[in-house]
């Protein structure tokens, strides 16, 4: 029998919606980990917590950015002899047979990952899948609703603290692969995520999502992502992130608020990269 379990990464949770996510995932798998990253509702997060059984709570005092917090996550799954972990965001419900749908693709060869379709809350989105297609190799996929194999794991680098928000997920999927191992995506809507207050937009004729994000993320989105380019040059065309870079400001610029303050959030960011690439 393989030893399962779900981790969740908390910051000011909603408790209800915290629930909501809770309910989902606990019957699916052993042991449910929380790791809070300096809560202002602690309190209420373990009074919830006195409900279930199998809920630990680690709590970190305050926020070490989301990677950290996976980080402990995995570490936790080490020392405890888990063979796979689900990680959630806090506000992620996934679907009652999720984990029974991943267990059927678990053996497959060097799976490193395996994640699903993302339905999200306030846009549409395409899987990418045909109709007949069981499951597809996929270079990358967000960190909510995704299984990874904790043996994979131990053979990469793990999770890049120096990230602390946005790219985490990425940083991981490219570790996986550069190390021989599979992200794989089942052909399931397994997960009810929401991504900021996103809407979905046109651009040059072409369907795009904005997401909204604060000028904070819009920050660690430009600095953490320019920061993977350098880090993992042999991955990424710089043509092609120049033409990603001059696609997200546009939809900045031309479908968001604030727009101003978040473009210039982002030049800061591109700035900083080389600084976050200094200090591995």
């Amino acid at each position: 029998m393989m030893k399962l379990m779900a981790g969740i990464v908390l910051f000011n949770p909603e408790i209800e919606r915290l629930k909501e996510n809770i309910d989902a995932i606990y019957n699916q798998v052993n042991l449910v980990l929380l790791v809070n990253n300096g809560s202002d509702n602690l309190d209420k997060v373990e009074e919830l917590a006195k409900k279930y059984d199998s809920i630990v709570i680690q709590d970190n005092g305050s926020n070490l950015g989301i990677a950290t917090a996976l980080k402990e996550i995995m570490d936790y799954a080490i020392v405890k002899e888990y063979d796979w972990v689900l990680t959630l965001d806090q506000d992620s419900v996934c679907q009652a047979e999720l984990v029974k749908n991943y267990i059927k693709y678990c053996g497959v060869d060097k799976v490193g990952i395996l994640t699903c379709n993302i339905v999200d809350r306030n846009f549409a989105s395409d899987s990418g899948f045909s109709e007949n297609l069981e499951y597809r190799e996929v270079s990358q996929c967000i960190t909510s609703g995704s299984l990874l194999n904790v043996e994979a794991y131990c053979h990469t680098d793990g999770f890049d603290e120096k990230l602390f928000i946005d790219s985490v997920d990425f940083d991981i999927c490219i570790n996986m692969r550069l190390h021989g191992f599979k992200i794989i995506k089942i052909n399931y809507d397994g997960i009810l995520h929401e991504v900021g207050h996103g809407k979905n937009v046109i651009l040059l004729f072409k369907k795009y999502i904005a997401y909204n994000h604060s000028p904070l993320r819009q920050y660690y989105m430009a600095r953490n992502h320019k920061y993977l380019v350098m880090k993992y040059p042999d991955q990424f065309s710089r043509a092609k992130e120049t033409i990603r870079e001059i696609r997200a400001e546009f939809i900045i610029l031309f479908y968001e608020k604030d727009n101003m303050k978040k473009l210039k959030s982002r030049w800061k960011g591109l700035r900083e990269a080389k600084n976050l690439l200094s200090q591995r």
